[in-house]
């Protein structure tokens, strides 16, 4: 037999292989993999300033939405935790996480309000008397709050949640405002904050959170404004010694994505992440009590004294009221009118 017929019935036996199973039904074709099957698998980087612990809020935050998004999305989205400022500062952490450099960031609510200032209507000092109503208002006006954060900053809102109530800790005792008037008092970069001090007749000292420890610790300041759930997950209850529940603001902490990432997601993965969000807010909701009552236990046995109300907490309340009107233009961004009509529709929807 020549060469040229052994090349002929080579390639007659390649063909007959490729087609005897179809003509012959002994195989069955390969259905295409679908387009979210085939997709690389997209990694999430969550940052928060706090230490990687049970007991923080924001930790335990971070822990709680990656669990709830790697499930709703099969493993199609995964993410990692960066805790402790590895990340960079908060306010770098902000700042990325608007601008897309960063995917989520975990974090208090006043840091978030300088790209988002209606949202300190949620922060001014007194304004819910208990944390339900709060809750409340939240669950009515989340629609509404995600699409102003995603319009006015980038921002996607994965939960908003409270820890307790903010008041004074400090490292020497005080019971009544005029005890705080003589303490080097740090308050975070919030204007609602800085104008409540300052309503008290107290001078705030800006300092950076993650130099906070420090600067306690040296008498570079004598007191802070914070929720209880930093005595643990900050170690606060190493440097403080006195906490006085005037109880001013209702701390309000947030998880935001960056808008430019969800819009980047498949149509299926932003799915799973709007189911991740309805998931995650009662889990946080449930843990953040636990998280504040082990932190006051523990302080307590540390040696922190609670010195409960101030002496003239109405005081406290009464100049501090007295001040929202200066923050209903902050609030409007430039519209006092729409400032005050801000803080009376979070008032409705929290029924009271």
């Amino acid at each position: 037999m020549t060469r040229k017929w052994l090349n002929r019935i080579g390639v007659l036996v390649i063909l007959l292989a490729l087609v005897i199973p179809t003509v012959m039904g002994g195989g069955k074709k390969e259905a295409p993999a679908k387009e979210s099957e085939t997709a690389p698998v997209v990694r999430l980087r969550i940052g928060h300033a706090n230490a990687p612990a049970d007991n923080s809020a924001l930790h335990v935050t971070s822990m709680v939405f990656k669990e709830m998004v790697e499930k709703e999305s099969n493993k199609k989205i995964q993410c990692q935790i960066f805790p402790s400022g590895q990340l960079g500062k908060d306010s770098e952490m902000a700042d990325n996480t608007v601008s897309g450099a960063q995917d989520v960031h975990v974090t208090s609510l006043n840091l978030i309000t300088q790209y988002a200032p209606r949202l300190n209507a949620f922060i001014l000092p007194y304004m819910f008397e208990d944390n339900m109503k709060f809750r409340k208002a939240r669950d009515t006006l989340w629609k509404d709050i995600n699409e102003y954060l995603v319009k006015r900053s980038k921002l996607h809102l994965l939960t908003l949640w409270d820890s307790g109530y903010r008041h004074v800790m400090s490292t020497k005792p005080v019971y009544q405002l005029s005890d705080l008037q003589k303490l080097k008092f740090r308050v975070p970069p919030s204007p609602v904050m800085i104008k409540m001090v300052e309503s008290w007749g107290v001078k705030p000292t800006p300092v950076e959170w993650s130099e906070v420890f420090n600067a306690l610790q040296l008498g570079v300041i004598d007191a802070i404004e914070v929720d209880d759930s930093v005595l643990i997950s900050a170690k606060m209850n190493e440097v403080v010694k006195y906490i006085t529940d005037n109880d001013h603001i209702l701390q309000v902490s947030i998880a935001a994505m960056s808008e430019i990432v969800y819009q980047k997601l498949s149509p299926d993965l932003k799915a799973a992440v709007d189911r991740a969000i309805q998931a995650t807010k009662p889990v946080v909701d449930s843990r953040s009590a636990g998280i504040l009552e082990e932190a006051r236990t523990i302080s307590k046995a540390k040696g922190v004294q609670f010195l409960g109300r101030p002496k003239d907490y109405p005081v406290w309340a009464e100049k501090a009221r007295s001040a929202w009107p200066e923050f209903y233009k902050l609030i409007g961004e430039g519209d006092p009118e729409l400032g005050k009509q801000t803080v009376e529709g979070i008032f409705a929807a929290a029924g009271k």
